[in-house]
């Protein structure tokens, strides 16, 4: 018969094989076995030692009379135990069975070990406890002596050979180094802590608890002055010391400081809290101490509003906004002081003007000014520039000057033109609303613009490019669609390169350069327009000439006419405002003005009469005004000007380069020598022959077509050739012998590519350096011979009298010094006569 195979389900066949046990191999056999007898071995000594223990434990009971009930009781039930524990036992398999043998024994080694601690005594645990302490501290001892040897880097010898280097080192256990570590940090939390719990070591300065304890007059005696001297040094240097505290305490941790602010604060009022009064010294420090400290812990940026109520942020962005938040109410408050101490003078009337107020007003400016320069861009800066614009027109020349060089210095260094537009646009609106009436210093602080190319025509450029570009798009219209996708994406590269080229942020600064200027003219033309007699009349010339290169072209004519009617019929304006007129009418001409049809010769009159108001003495500086208007008048316009005025020109320079300081005379020898190098129609004044020509050269009259100056030489070369000054001789001499290029007469190369006004800013001796350096005389030069005088008479009788009485009197006194006397020349010629 065959078997008959019977289908399993998987789930069947799954269990058989779990419980179908595996046949294993003689390896696994006796390792395992090994295992069971490491185990019972380890088993028999545990309980060897339980059952000593437990032998030891039944004895002591027995000897105890009244323990022995409950013992016989307590046996008895672990006698009952044990027997359903067999029961039990026959039921399960051996391996469940030793595993709660195992279980038995422990529970039973444990109860029986803690019943015999608490009835034995501790002598031998103490004992047993101080020989492991003992044993620790020897290994901590050891593992402190302990050295290791370390390998260190070799070291190359001169001979080139390589000796290797070894140390011995102390070693240290990672676990030891851990605590230690651990250890440190916990005493660094608890003194944290500490400083937390008792305060900072600066709040009794903070709040100057000591400010009453010294009293002026405690035994009612007399106070004189000096008492109340020494009593006000005292108070000053006490509140010095408490500001130091205050804002060293502040630099330190700004923001765990921020409430110090208050108690610097109380010392810029006039009284405290307390009511007591101020000095204007402690005044003064804690303004100047505050501003320092704004300028140190205001960031460069600007800081925003943050809504941390409604909006969800770390803790460390909640805690840098706090900050930010109390910084900024701070400098508010601070900022409302001072505007409040400035506001003080700058009112009408004489009530609040005291000496003291004007002197913490001017401080008060200062400070604005350090920190308009310092942060031009934080928060309420504005408000700051705002103020300082109308602190310009006020009556205190200290203060105007001090917000004239605060301006200077921001237009100056102003990179982003945000603030040097909105200071302008409040200029405009200050000289607008006080009627062109405003001081000096309203104009000049425009001087320092960085203004270069600057194109006003940029309008009308910008309407002609976008005709082009609108009829551009309607051939692009009517283009195929092959070639509309390939501009398209030709237009895409374009902005993108413009982009990668920060054209957009050129083009906004040139939009707000365009716009400083148009304000800047604007108020230059309304003041020349609506009152040309102004009192800055001077300061809007020189603003005129100093940026003529920019004027848009449609304003020369009128711009000229305007200029002329002022030179015509002001009668009163000084050699300066002529010389700027001049100055801007030219500069007008020799760039864009080329193409307009006007006839300069009144211009050049002015000019020419006005070159000899300049001298050696407090006008010196001007003649950088002339400098400049000769290199537009004999440089850049020589081929307009007739043979006849250009000599009568030099001719008129070199007469006033004898009244001038050395560095003056240079520039003005540059300004010829660069002349002589650009025409040649000039040799003709080197020569000495003045019988070729008409006429007579006149010095004296006023128009230079007319002088005659081709019949005259520079005879001023000559004098020059003896000038104090050696580069002066050098370039005199150079002149004189035709500015030769190379060999006799020629100029170093350092001096001769200077131009006139470099010459006339590196020669200049001003600040008492005298370039090139006087070198210091040699020591072994001998001493100066003492030449005999001789005498002379009117008459002969006269000098044959003296020389018989000379005669005479040598003789007798030579007989006198025999006898060893002393010589009376004076008594022994007047016995004789």
């Amino acid at each position: 018969m065959g078997m008959k195979k019977v289908k399993i389900s998987s789930v069947k066949r799954a269990a058989h094989l779990k419980n179908k046990k595996v046949p294993q191999s003689k390896q696994q056999q006796q390792k395992l076995a090994q295992q069971k007898a490491a185990k019972e071995k380890a088993q028999n000594v545990f309980i060897q030692k339980a059952r000593k223990k437990d032998n030891l434990a039944q004895k002591k009971r027995q000897n105890r009379p009244e323990t022995r009930i409950p013992n016989l009781t307590h046996q008895s039930d672990e006698e009952d135990g044990d027997n359903i524990v067999d029961k039990v036992a026959d039921m399960l398999e051996d391996e469940d069975l030793e595993y709660l043998q195992l279980s038995k024994n422990s529970k039973q080694r444990k109860r029986k070990y803690v019943e015999e601690i608490g009835e034995e005594n501790h002598e031998d645990l103490k004992h047993s406890i101080s020989l492991e302490k003992q044993y620790a501290s020897k290994t901590a001892e050891e593992l402190e002596n302990k050295k290791v040897k370390v390998n260190l880097l070799p070291i190359k010898s001169r001979e080139g050979d390589i000796i290797a280097r070894s140390a011995e080192v102390d070693y240290k256990a990672k676990v030891k180094r851990i605590k230690k570590q651990k250890e440190e940090e916990e005493r660094n939390e608890d003194n944290v802590l500490e400083q937390e719990l008792y305060g900072d070591s600066d709040e009794d300065v903070v709040d100057d608890e000591d400010a009453n304890i010294a009293s002026i007059n405690p035994e009612n005696k007399v106070i004189t002055t000096t008492d109340l001297l020494i009593v006000r040094q005292q108070e000053i240097e006490r509140q010095k010391f408490r500001i130091g505290i205050i804002c060293s305490g502040i630099l330190e941790r700004p923001e765990d400081k921020i409430r110090n602010f208050k108690a610097l604060f109380e010392l810029m009022d006039e009284t405290t809290s307390t009511g007591s009064i101020n000095l204007l010294t402690i005044r003064k420090l804690a303004l100047v101490s505050l501003t320092e400290i704004f300028k140190d812990i205001l960031p460069e940026y600007r800081v925003g509003q943050v809504d941390t109520k409604m909006q969800h942020v770390r803790k460390a962005t909640l805690e840098r906004v706090t900050y930010e938040n109390a910084l900024l109410q701070q400098f508010k408050k601070f900022l409302q002081r001072l505007e409040k101490l400035t506001a003080a003078v700058n009112r009408r009337g004489q009530a609040n003007k005291t000496p003291q107020a004007i002197k913490m007003a001017e401080v008060s400016v200062h400070s604005m000014c350090e920190i308009l320069t310092a942060h031009p861009y934080f928060n309420y800066v504005k408000n700051v520039a705002q103020l300082l614009v109308y602190m310009l027109n006020c009556n205190y020349p200290r203060m105007r000057e001090a917000v004239n060089q605060c301006f200077r210095y921001v237009f100056a260094n102003d990179k982003k033109l945000e603030m040097s537009l909105f200071i302008m646009r409040r200029i405009n609106h200050l000289i607008k609303t006080k009627n062109n009436n405003v001081n000096l210093e309203c104009i000049t602080c425009l001087m320092a613009l960085k203004i270069k190319n600057v194109n006003l025509d940029l309008e009308k450029e910008n309407e002609l490019k976008h005709k082009k570009l609108e009829a551009h798009r309607q051939r692009l219209l009517n283009l195929s669609k092959k070639e509309r996708k390939r501009r398209k994406k030709l237009a895409e590269l374009n902005k993108e390169l413009e982009e990668t080229r920060a054209e957009e942020n050129k083009q906004t600064k040139n939009y707000k350069l365009t716009e400083i200027v148009k304000m800047m003219f604007t108020i230059y033309f309304r003041v020349l327009k609506n009152d040309p007699n102004s009192k800055v009349l001077s300061a809007i010339l020189e603003g005129l000439a100093e940026f003529a290169h920019v004027i848009n072209l449609d304003f020369f004519a009128d711009l000229i006419d305007v200029l002329n009617r002022i030179l015509e019929t002001q009668e009163d304006l000084g050699y300066r405002e002529q010389l700027h007129c001049i100055q801007t009418i030219f500069a007008i001409l020799s760039g864009q003005g080329e193409i307009l049809n006007i006839d300069p010769i009144r211009f050049y009159q002015h000019f020419y009469r006005n070159m000899l108001a300049v001298n050696a003495g407090k006008n010196h500086d001007d003649f950088r005004i002339i400098l400049k208007t000769l290199d537009e008048v004999l440089v850049k316009r020589r081929r307009n000007m007739s043979q006849q005025r250009l000599m009568a020109f030099v001719k008129r320079l070199l007469i006033v380069s004898l009244h001038l300081l050395h560095h003056g005379t240079l520039a003005s020898l540059g300004t010829i020598k660069t002349t002589f190098q650009l025409t040649s129609v000039l040799d003709i004044l080197l020569d000495t022959d003045c019988t070729i020509g008409s006429g007579k050269y006149n010095p004296e009259l006023e128009d230079p077509e007319y002088c005659n100056a081709s019949c005259t030489a520079l005879y001023e070369l000559t004098m020059l050739a003896r000038h104090y000054h050696p580069t002066v001789r050098k370039m005199a001499l150079h002149i004189a012998n035709g500015v030769p290029a190379t060999g006799e007469g020629s100029l170093p190369s350092e001096i001769g590519k200077l131009t006139a006004l470099e010459l006339f800013e590196q020669f200049d001796s001003t600040s008492m350096v005298f370039n090139p350096s006087i070198p210091v005389p040699s020591q072994t030069s001998s001493e100066p011979k003492i030449k005999k005088s001789k005498h002379s008479y009117l008459q002969k009788d006269l000098k044959l009298d003296c020389q018989k009485l000379f005669k005479e009197q040598f003789i007798h006194l030579e007989d006198i010094s025999k006898n060893s006397e002393i010589i009376d020349f004076y008594k022994e010629l007047k016995l004789s006569c």
